[in-house]
């Protein structure tokens, strides 16, 4: 079965926080395009792409002779997409079964958190590509302990990743993914070629309004399914609203995230 709609939802603020953190991961794509030699001329796929998502890295990568596809189930989503890279062929399909041709390189980022069946989705990504084709995959821990964080610490941080996980989980998401990618891959036919774990550190006045858009978008979702209450929202909105008024704060982070790289 398909999950109905992202978690997180389709809203203009959550849009923004997708740019915010599609900014700063473009280095980690371009780097990982290189490690598995992905460059000029390919052709590539950004599963689950957003508004933004990788489409600008990955378009600096293949360069003017490769081409650039996002998909997305989003007819919002796509419509921003269509205005931040209007070069990049955009198609409207859910990433479990759209059919595109052969492709160089499938991507993901913080999509497989969000399927219901991770290997079905990697099955068709696997689909999507040539022989020998890589797949690409950034995708966070779902562990409280390696939730975003900051020093000094905001116990809100780790309490808004909870109710990330949980959203995803009670709309009955698989969000194992990003420890248990190796087992995920195998199973779909890849040849696991590399891993590593990293974060990210955004500035202050970014790193801690990324998880108050996320527990607003979340709130249709939270209060459905009795995950936190009303309240309960508005303190963990104030506690990292407050944060950012903080001095000498050193730094902010995303969650844990593991990059898998695999071959077809």
């Amino acid at each position: 079965m398909t999950l109905p709609h992202y978690a997180l939802g389709a809203t203009d603020v959550e849009h923004q926080r997708l740019l915010s953190l599609a900014s700063h991961e473009e280095d980690r794509v371009i780097d990982a395009c290189r490690r598995a030699g992905v460059g000029e001329g390919a052709r590539v796929v950004d599963f689950g792409c957003g508004p933004l998502g990788a489409l600008a890295a990955l378009s600096r990568v293949v360069g003017p002779s490769g081409s650039v596809t996002g998909v997305d189930a989003s007819p919002a989503a796509l419509a921003k997409a269509r205005l931040l890279s209007p070069s990049v062929q955009l198609v409207q399909a859910d990433v479990n079964d759209v059919a595109l041709p052969p492709c160089d390189l499938a991507y993901s980022r913080l999509m497989l958190l969000h399927q219901q069946d991770p290997l079905r989705t990697l099955r068709n990504m696997h689909r999507a590509l040539k022989p020998g084709g890589v797949l690409i995959a950034h995708e966070p821990s779902d562990l409280p302990m390696h939730a975003p964080a900051s020093e000094p610490p905001v116990p809100a941080m780790t309490r808004i990743w909870e109710l990330v996980i949980g959203a995803a989980q009670a709309r009955g998401a698989t969000t194992d993914f990003g420890l248990r990618g190796r087992s995920y891959l195998t199973a779909a036919g890849f040849t696991v070629e590399s891993t590593r774990a990293y974060v990210v550190h955004y500035p202050p006045e970014v790193g801690y309004d990324i998880p108050r858009v996320a527990l607003q978008s979340l709130r249709p979702t939270l209060l459905e399914h009795s995950l936190a209450t009303e309240a309960a929202i508005a303190a963990l909105d104030a506690e990292a609203e407050a944060a950012k008024g903080r001095e000498g704060v050193q730094w902010v982070s995303s969650p844990l995230m593991v990059e898998w790289v695999g071959r077809k």
